[in-house]
């Protein structure tokens, strides 16, 4: 039985890619709140926005978790783990903008943590120690990835359940930067799910050193962040 009818992963992976689990997101815009102070994003432009994020920064993250997810599931050996981690460094070097990179980090420790403690699974119990005994930073593609794939999640699945997480925060968090109501939040949600789709198929078919993304205008808004008067947002 594929993960995709098994009612019990199901479950288990809409609990972990709930956009709720307290594991940071609802603080972080990642560069939003920036774009939105400049006026460079609204409430009009959100949807087109969020399916040109999804092109780009959404198919890489997905192309990490997807690879991820297919390691977990794979022989996790010492080699497995070297690899991981090596993942998990590429990642972080492509954020160009510190805020952001330290947010993904942040929230992939807690992601790490959380499926360890109530799942009990020997390979999240491990993992969540690698920070604190390799003094690599863990981002948060990779690491929902691991979760996935170590209750038996198939990478296509991972890949579209991390980026279904990832727009519903940044949409939760433009409600409270733009005049967005709740129809219309949900309205862009249902509207970007071919996109969802679409940029983790093209991420789990892609070799990791063949993965791209530009998003300069992004990497600019995130970078500049911390130079906001006020701030409703960590990045």
């Amino acid at each position: 039985m594929s993960s995709g009818s098994d009612p019990e992963l199901l479950l288990k992976l809409q609990q972990f890619a709930d956009s709720a689990l307290p594991i940071g997101g609802a603080s972080h815009s990642f560069g939003l709140e920036f774009l939105t102070d400049a006026q460079l994003l609204t409430a009009d432009g959100l949807e087109a926005f969020l399916v040109d994020y999804l092109n780009e920064a959404g198919a890489l993250e997905a192309a990490y978790c997807s690879a991820s997810c297919a390691l977990a599931k794979s022989v996790f050996d010492a080699r497995a783990l070297d690899q991981w981690l090596d993942w998990n460094t590429e990642l972080g070097a492509r954020k160009l903008a510190r805020e952001s990179r330290d947010a993904s980090a942040a929230m992939g420790r807690r992601l790490l943590d959380l499926a360890a403690r109530v799942s009990g699974i020997p390979l999240l119990l491990g993992a969540r120690e690698l920070p604190s005994s390799t003094g690599v930073e863990l981002q948060l593609a990779p690491c929902f990835g691991l979760v996935a794939g170590a209750i038996g999640i198939d990478s296509d699945l991972a890949a579209c359940a991390y980026l279904q997480q990832a727009v519903t925060a940044l949409v939760s968090c433009c409600q409270r930067l733009l005049p967005l109501g709740q129809t219309g939040a949900q309205q862009i949600l249902w509207n970007l799910k071919p996109a969802i789709v679409d940029a983790a198929k093209r991420g789990s078919s892609t070799a990791l050193e063949l993965a791209e993304c530009f998003t300069p205008l992004l990497d600019v808004a995130s970078a500049r962040h911390a130079t906001l008067h006020t701030r409703l947002f960590i990045s």
